[in-house]
């Protein structure tokens, strides 16, 4: 398989999805005002990202959502809210690290596409191919991994995309 990599920058706000996508990223990630890694950043109000993902969708371009914190059993409620809020925007995935909302999600939102986000801590093909028999369509790979590893577990776990971030 000789893809071309997709070319994926985060957007922590409006004016960097825009910045992003103008300089040639093929995906966007992007944080709700809630339940993602990235808490600090601006993120996006639901109602914005619905916006962001239409806008995307229009000009070819991916937007992923990042639902990527572990879930407490009293946030469970609201997450399940926001979850057939995003099914209703139609993000190209979600990315998540609790397996009680990959759960959730294959039980009652088979139409959202899932991502492993790098908080799910997959470091194995043992790790990836559980997260594939989860659901999971993309493994978001450990960052402390090398090169040589990350060549050794995509032999392992062929089925399953993966995917390694670089800063610079």
């Amino acid at each position: 398989m000789n893809k071309k990599p997709e070319l994926l920058s985060p957007a922590g706000n409006v004016d960097s999805l825009y910045a992003a996508m103008e300089a040639g990223a093929d995906a966007v990630y992007l944080g709700l005002d809630r339940f993602n890694a990235r808490i600090r950043a601006r993120n996006f109000t639901p109602q914005l990202a619905a916006t962001a993902i239409s806008w995307a969708h229009k000009r070819n371009k991916k937007i992923y959502i990042t639902l990527n914190t572990l879930i407490k059993e009293i946030e469970l409620p609201e997450v399940i809210k926001l979850l057939s809020m995003l099914e209703a925007f139609r993000p190209d995935a979600i990315i998540v690290a609790d397996f009680g909302v990959i759960s959730l999600v294959r039980k009652h939102f088979p139409g959202l596409v899932l991502h492993a986000s790098t908080q799910a801590g997959a470091h194995n093909s043992e790790a990836i191919r559980l997260l594939s028999r989860m659901g999971i369509k993309r493994t978001i790979l450990a960052r402390e991994l090398s090169i040589q590893e990350i060549k050794k577990i995509r032999v392992a776990a062929d089925n399953i995309q993966g995917s390694q971030g670089a800063q610079g």
